[in-house]
């Protein structure tokens, strides 16, 4: 059974790059393009993993995080993100991500990897 992972990412080229390397990876994606979209998902469907970005438009992922607790939702979130001072890795953290990538300086594969370990773990 293929793991599902839901990106949750506004920047489309970004998102279509993730969507295709984890299919060709054997996963199950699907893609969001805001928080508010990603909450509403949640609210129906479980996924194995989540990749969130944090600047989107309408709900941010720092909200998306904060609001996946009063949804129960346990899948373990990893932020990828242009954000990278200490202080909202820190507070991203801090809210359950179990990891922090910035966009720009990480390879996909480095990503596919790390997804790959946190499944392991769930």
């Amino acid at each position: 059974m293929a793991k599902k992972i839901l990106i949750v990412e506004d920047e489309k080229p970004i998102a279509n790059a993730l969507f295709n390397k984890l299919k060709s990876e054997g996963f199950e994606p699907k893609m969001v393009i805001n928080g508010q979209e990603a909450l509403d998902i949640l609210a129906q469907e479980k996924f194995d993993l989540i990749l969130l970005d944090l600047m989107m438009p309408i709900v941010n992922g720092f909200e998306v995080l904060k609001k996946m607790k009063d949804l129960n939702n346990t899948a373990p979130v990893i932020v990828l993100s242009n954000l990278g001072q200490e202080e909202d890795v820190q507070k991203a953290m801090e809210m359950g991500a179990k990891n922090f990538f910035v966009k720009a300086d990480t390879p996909l594969i480095e990503v596919i990897n790390q997804i790959n370990h946190a499944l392991e773990l769930v």
